[in-house]
């Protein structure tokens, strides 16, 4: 475990002593006439993703400076045509790539290398990208996808999202959704920003006692399982773990946060204090696990 990540997350924590310590430094979202340029249709299908996306490729800083770019401009040209980015000249960006283009696009959209390789999208959080730069508002939507894809097990697990977004909307009552018993973690943050901290994570106040019921060998401390999950081994990631997301977030009656970058404030004090230590993101996804792949998840768990 690398030292670079435990004075990530402890500089987070000692941030709720002083004003100024605030994480990414983008602005609140702005309702602009963008926002509505690109209706989002509701799911045909339950929003399931493979959280497969190696954080050694996500953080590796050549990759995050390229993603970053990629915001600032339309994602593809005429016809469809990735604009050039140096994520295509290495399979571990072109894997940034694909999973960044996953998030962004709806199912019926698909841009093109210029080599004629095709990038297909998936979630929609970001449709209106193929024609313009990012909002703030998406460039923190389509963060918060990313986060939850990465794993540092390097095993592809199965993910459902759930989130206050239109490309999230679909019906509980579909088969997929009666397998994902287990709530996960929340993310949130934005990538997209030049801050260190890209992004955060909390974890469900279930999971301790899920991971307790299935093996006896999990960390008192499950930070460290989460930066696993999400760093790997890499000095360089950028995300910090906040405690349980009962702590950071508030929660609306469709269940959906509104967390900030602080951790232990709590539903009440949160909103009096957050607006002097830190922003606070409405953008926020939430995962939720098949039973079985807790450990695949989790390997340090281990199976005692």
């Amino acid at each position: 475990m690398s030292s670079t990540r435990f004075v990530a997350v402890g500089v987070l924590g000692a941030c709720a002593l002083m004003a100024g310590c605030i994480g990414p430094s983008d602005v609140e979202p702005v309702e602009t006439a963008e926002t509505a340029e690109a209706p989002i249709m509701r799911r045909p299908v339950a929003p399931i993703g493979a959280n497969g996306l190696a954080p050694a490729h996500f953080w590796a800083p050549e990759n995050r400076a390229a993603f970053r770019a990629l915001g600032g401009a339309a994602l593809a040209r005429a016809g469809g045509v990735l604009v050039a980015t140096p994520l295509l000249g290495t399979a571990a960006g072109r894997s940034v790539l694909d999973y960044t283009v996953r998030c962004a696009l709806s199912p019926d959209q698909v841009v093109y290398a210029p080599n004629g390789d095709p990038y297909y999208g998936s979630f929609g959080f970001a449709p209106g990208w193929t024609g313009r730069a990012l909002n703030i508002s998406e460039q923190r939507w389509v963060s918060a996808c990313i986060f939850q894809h990465l794993n540092g097990s390097g095993a592809h697990v199965d993910i459902l999202l759930r989130g206050g977004h239109p490309a999230l909307a679909c019906s509980q009552d579909e088969e997929p959704f009666l397998d994902f018993i287990v709530r996960d973690a929340t993310m949130y943050g934005n990538a997209f920003a030049p801050s260190p901290i890209a992004g955060f994570a909390c974890i469900d106040p279930d999971l301790t006692g899920e991971l307790s019921r299935i093996s006896l060998s999990c960390p008192l401390d499950l930070s460290l399982l989460e930066l696993d999950r999400l760093c790997g081994h890499v000095p360089t990631c950028g995300i910090a773990f906040v405690g349980l997301c009962d702590l950071a977030c508030t929660e609306d009656t469709a269940g959906n946060k509104t967390c900030r970058t602080l951790p232990l404030l709590g539903p009440i004090l949160g909103p009096l204090l957050g607006p002097i230590l830190g922003p606070s993101y409405a953008e926020t996804i939430r995962t939720q696990l098949r039973d079985a792949d807790l450990l695949p998840l989790y390997p340090g768990c281990g199976l005692l």
